[in-house]
């Protein structure tokens, strides 16, 4: 129920369509509703004066009220559409603007398949469970209320038969609808572990083919795709057994009808065959609409396990947000950072930083350098707030950047990311997220001081072209140089360098560091360093074990120094070979 009365939040804010669609779903009840009388009507005209005016009238009466419902039907029909769909932008669009909001910690626990099917699938499953039950819901809810009124209007005695079955039937639809909301869970749960295996499938087949995985891969989907149809057809089972019952439970109603209506005749002279028609009538009518909702109720057990797994996003904390009175970025070309006394660690893992103390200087290549699992790449995400510290403090210019607007501290903190990341569009489009509304002139002296400029121009289309999910109709190298353009149109006074060269071959290693000599010039720059050949020229050489920094200093003082730094280096040497 309260996932019902969330979504129906959504409904009322278009509370001036929910109430035509109500309104118009009266109407069509109204109009439903008075056909029996009318047959009462004509039966008991054709006893009296053998059919003929009554006939035709009730005839000419009955079509005028078929239709009216139906354009009615058409009415709610469309209002209803509209209302839907208003519902389902809205949705969507906060569960969009929500992952948007969401940190980075988010994105490593669940996996993109899995996320993406709640986006699609379960907003559409709560569409059509929640929001159609709920208008088709107090439709036939309507329905009900008012043939069971006039049943009691007409024959009270007669009407309590007919109701008997009612709550029976209420009771059963209760007890399916708690019985199998646990397994609609668990086939939604299947559902995004399947399209979870898709996107993995469809971003990794390079791999796949390489390595001859496709009978492996093609056996673990009919695993889970097995695993799914289990767990559907086991809620499906269930309703064979729940439909068909309460539908023999309301059918009992209309046996009491034949048999109390047939006794009432022979003992009431006032109760004649045109009443029994119209009691005979409105029972068959009564037991439909709760044939609906006996089918709305299977369908809103789905839509409930959907829901919840809709708002376990939109209730998801965002735990990295702007400050109260967020301040802005603090002013200078490029300032210092410092790293005061940093603790932090992953959750449910072991301190990855322990009391980091650590300055980069204004204008400065500062680079971090040590084993796998030393703590680079975390140092480096605490700086944007991809991540927050646990204890201590990271200050750009003296200011928290939990003070600062995270939205500003972003926009002055480019990346170089070691695996390039592209949108599917064109060149131009990429450019342009860096900084929308830049002239053609700055993209083309960006493109140039990045050393793309002359394969982009020698691109189909130029700055036009398509260049594929994640920029996959280009090389690595084309890649590599596409983000530090973007980089520098976004000319940001701090840029974090993640080993951006390491992917490539050795002509293309020299337009790339040409093209990151350029976007480093003038800015704070933080490298992470895997190869010790690329950070020779760093102003400031950090060298991590464990989250500490054991060593730091220039290249040749760090050799000379003959510590950690000296055998990396000297290990490197023996066991990576030159690059053709």
């Amino acid at each position: 129920m309260k996932i019902i009365w969330r979504v129906s939040g959504y409904i009322f804010r278009y509370k001036g369509l929910f109430s035509l669609t109500l309104l118009l779903a009266v109407a069509m009840t109204l109009a439903g509703i008075a056909v029996p009388r009318v047959i009462e009507w004509i039966l008991q005209g054709m006893s009296a004066d053998g059919g003929g005016q009554s006939l035709w009238k009730g005839a000419a009466l009955i079509s005028a009220l078929f239709l009216l419902r139906e354009a009615f039907n058409c009415l709610r029909i469309r209002v209803n559409n509209t209302l839907e769909q208003r519902v389902l932008i809205d949705l969507r669009a906060e569960l969009h603007q929500r992952l948007m909001q969401l940190p980075i910690s988010f994105y490593d626990r669940n996996k993109s398949g899995e996320v993406a099917s709640r986006v699609i699938e379960d907003v559409q499953n709560v569409e059509r469970g929640l929001l159609d039950g709920t208008e088709q819901g107090i439709s036939a809810l309507l329905m009900v209320g008012g043939i069971c009124g006039v049943l009691l209007y007409m024959e009270p005695q007669l009407a309590l038969w007919v109701i008997a079955p009612l709550p029976i039937v209420l009771a059963l639809n209760w007890w399916h609808s708690i019985a199998t909301r646990r397994n609609w869970k668990k086939v939604r749960e299947s559902s995004g572990e399947l399209n979870s295996l898709l996107v993995e499938d469809i971003q990794g087949n390079r791999l796949i083919h390489s390595f001859a995985l496709q009978k492996s891969e093609h056996a673990r989907f009919l695993r889970i795709a097995e695993e799914l149809r289990e767990r559907t057809l086991r809620a499906m089972f269930r309703w064979s057994l729940h439909g068909p019952g309460t539908s023999f439970v309301g059918s009992l109603g209309t046996v009491a009808v034949v048999c109390m209506g047939g006794y009432m005749i022979s003992s009431d002279p006032n109760f004649g065959y045109p009443r029994l028609f119209a009691f005979f009538f409105y029972a068959m009518m009564l037991y439909e609409p709760l044939r609906s909702l006996n089918m709305l109720n299977h369908m809103l057990a789905a839509a409930t396990a959907s829901g919840k797994r809709v708002f376990e996003i939109l209730d998801h904390p965002v735990n990295i947000s702007n400050a109260a009175a967020p301040l802005p970025f603090p002013g200078g070309k490029a300032p210092d950072v410092h790293y005061r006394n940093v603790s932090f660690a992953y959750p449910e893992r072991d301190e990855v930083i322990s009391g980091l103390n650590l300055t980069l200087p204004a204008g400065k290549t500062t680079a971090l350098v040590g084993h796998t699992g030393a703590g680079k790449s975390t140092i480096a995400n605490l700086l944007p707030r991809y991540y927050d510290v646990d204890d201590g403090a990271v200050e750009i210019a003296g200011v928290n950047v939990r003070d600062i607007d995270l939205t500003a501290l972003r926009e002055n903190v480019g990346y170089v990311a070691q695996d390039p990341f592209l949108f599917d569009g064109s060149v131009r489009d990429n450019l342009l997220m860096a900084r929308a509304g830049a002239s053609e002139a700055d993209m083309l002296a960006a493109l140039d001081g990045a050393n793309a400029k002359d394969f982009v121009l020698r691109l189909p289309n130029g700055l036009d072209t398509p260049i594929g999910e994640k920029g996959v109709r280009l090389s690595m190298g084309e890649k590599q140089r596409l983000t530090i353009a973007r980089v520098l149109l976004k000319n940001p006074p701090i840029v974090i360098l993640d080993e951006a060269t390491s992917s490539v071959d050795t002509q293309t290693e020299r337009l790339i560091q040409a093209a990151l000599d350029t976007l480093m010039r003038g800015r704070t720059v933080l490298v992470i360093a895997h190869r010790l050949s690329t950070v020779r020229r760093a102003d400031n050489i950090v060298v991590l074990e464990r989250g500490s920094i054991v060593e730091q200093g220039r290249h040749e003082e760090l050799l000379a120094h003959k510590g950690l730094y000296h055998r990396l280096w000297n290990f490197q040497l023996d066991l990576v070979p030159e690059r053709d």
